[in-house]
C-alpha cells in the first residue's frame, strides 16, 4: 500500500485544502482502471478480446517521476495510459508533467508523457540525449465481424497492433520520421550536410529503427 499512498500524497499537494476531501475521492473514482470496452453489442472484457493492448501484460517495478519509492507499472497501449497495480487494484497515472517519465527498474524501457501540439501521450524514449528519439506505441480495438453465410466463420474481437511513428526531438521541436530521407533532413535547421554524409556513408534506412538509433547517437555527438 505505502507506494501508492506515497504517490496519491504527491497529488493531493496541489489539491486546494478547502476541497482537499472531495477532490481526492473524485481522483480516486477517475484514476480507478475497468478492464472493460463498450461495443455495440455490450461491453467486452480485456479476456474476451484476442491479441494484447500492453507493452507488455506483466507489471514491472518503475521510478515514476516525483514518486518517492518505486511502482508497478504496466503501459497499455489502446488507452495510451500507465497502470499501477496496488494491494490487487489497477489505478491509472494522471496525465501530468509532474509524473511525466516513467522508468523501468530492471529494463531499460523509458516512457515519457508529453503534451505539445501532436505529441499528445506517451512516447517510448528510444534514445535519450539533446537530440531523443521518440517512438508512439499504439493498438486499436477491432470489433467482431459477424459470419456472412454458413460457410464463413465469424471473425472475433481483436487488439490489433499499428505501426510505430518515430520522432526527433532536438531543440524543443518535433521531428515526424518521414518515408523519404531527403525530406527527412530538409527538416533539420543544423548540419545538414553532416547528417546527409552520414546517412549516406553508412547506408542507412529510416524505416528501420537500428539505423534511426545509430542516427540519434551520431546527432548526439
Amino acid at each position: 500500500m505505502k507506494p501508492f499512498i506515497t504517490l496519491l500524497l504527491v497529488v493531493s499537494g496541489i489539491i486546494s485544502m478547502n476541497a482537499q476531501s472531495s477532490n481526492i475521492n473524485e481522483a480516486y473514482r477517475f484514476n480507478k482502471f475497468m478492464e472493460k470496452i463498450s461495443t455495440p453489442k455490450g461491453q467486452l472484457t480485456y479476456a474476451d478480446i484476442r491479441g494484447n493492448a500492453y507493452y507488455n501484460a506483466v507489471f514491472m517495478s518503475a521510478k515514476v517521476q516525483n514518486a518517492t519509492t518505486l511502482m508497478n507499472v504496466r503501459y497499455n497501449k489502446y488507452t495510451d495510459a500507465i497502470e499501477i497495480l496496488n494491494d490487487g487494484n489497477i489505478y491509472v497515472l494522471p496525465k501530468s508533467e509532474k509524473y511525466s517519465r516513467i522508468a523501468y527498474a530492471n529494463s531499460p524501457a523509458v516512457f515519457v508523457y508529453l503534451d505539445s501540439g501532436e505529441m499528445q501521450g506517451y512516447f517510448y524514449e528510444v534514445v535519450p540525449g539533446k537530440t531523443r528519439l521518440l517512438k508512439k506505441l499504439k493498438t486499436e480495438f477491432r470489433p467482431e465481424v459477424p459470419a456472412v453465410n454458413t460457410f464463413t466463420s465469424a471473425i472475433p474481437p481483436k487488439f490489433e497492433n499499428v505501426k510505430p511513428v518515430y520522432y526527433f526531438e532536438t531543440n524543443n521541436q518535433f521531428i515526424k520520421i518521414p518515408k523519404n530521407t531527403d525530406d527527412l533532413i530538409k527538416q533539420f535547421t543544423e548540419n545538414r550536410s553532416e547528417i546527409a554524409a552520414f546517412i549516406k556513408s553508412n547506408k542507412l534506412k529510416i524505416s528501420k529503427e537500428e539505423d534511426l538509433i545509430r542516427l540519434a547517437q551520431f546527432l548526439n555527438k
